[in-house]
């Protein structure tokens, strides 16, 4: 798979997301994304992905239930004696937080594929050419993330082992330190080996381009198409936003509009072959 069609998807799919509020749209984008994700991963590998979505959704559910006291439709009201929270709980505040939350949702499945499906070679080969070197760096200064954990485990243990024992925020300097320092040391070794091998000299090449395929052409003809009907949508009233104050109302969805959201269910079919 092209990581450029990929990203080119997910561009497609924030662009979904992002440019109405209308909720039955999002909700369009959101089980196209689950659909690609499930499909091109796997239930077992999306598992933990999905349980972090969801409790993202329920936190905005309950966050704007709570502190948005607005609409016409009380669920039911706690005493004003409750700091921030008193006040009516309404039905538009729950349908609006839900509709934030399909965002949400929708937004982090849209850029799952990139890093459950694409190894970072391929999320780097997908960057335009200003912004190569910048994301070969941001790349290898990730896998310093891994050493720090170990650097910073192996320390204390060592600290441990001569008397140290947490007695306060203020202790752990003794362990912070010697990891931040060994971390920097870390950087340092690596920014010297990516010298010594001429990074930055030169334009970006490439030992073997990676060919587009015909799934990844359609992916990316899919991926334009869908991003032109929605700005067709958008600029033609056919992809309205929606609110839910002062009265809940059901939003609006006109056949364009659903028609934009089609080619991003591309991938349930054309990502089969990857499990």
């Amino acid at each position: 798979m092209s990581g450029r069609a990929a990203a080119a998807w997910s561009a497609a799919c924030l662009l979904g997301v992002l440019l109405t509020t209308n909720p039955a749209y999002r909700a369009l984008a959101l089980a196209a994304c689950l659909a690609a994700v499930l499909t091109g991963a796997g239930w077992r590998r999306t598992r933990p992905l999905l349980v972090g979505v969801g409790l993202a959704v329920l936190s905005a559910v309950m966050l704007n239930l709570a502190f948005s006291h607005f609409g016409a439709d009380p669920l039911f009201v706690l005493s004003d004696g409750w700091v921030l929270i008193g006040g009516p709980w309404t039905l538009e505040a729950l349908a609006f937080g839900l509709a934030s939350g399909l965002a949400v949702a929708a937004a982090v499945l849209a850029v799952a594929p990139l890093s459950l499906l694409l190894e970072p070679h391929q999320v780097v080969d997908a960057l335009p050419a200003p912004l190569a070197r910048t994301g070969a760096a941001a790349a290898a200064s990730l896998n310093l993330v891994p050493g720090l954990r170990r650097s910073f485990t192996a320390i204390a243990e060592a600290q441990r082992m001569r008397g140290w024992r947490p007695r306060g925020p203020a202790s752990w300097s003794e362990v912070v330190v010697p990891a931040v320092l060994t971390a920097i040391e870390d950087s340092i070794q690596l920014a010297e080996a990516m010298e010594a091998r001429g990074f930055g000299s030169g334009p970006r090449t490439r030992f073997r381009p990676a060919p587009l395929v015909r799934a990844d052409l359609l992916l990316l003809a899919g991926a334009a198409l869908s991003m032109a009907l929605l700005v067709a949508a958008r600029l033609l009233g056919q992809a309205a936003d929606w609110l839910p104050y002062p009265y809940l109302r059901l939003p609006a969805v006109t056949p364009l509009g659903v028609i934009a959201y089609l080619p991003l269910f591309l991938p349930a079919w054309l990502w089969r072959s990857l499990r």
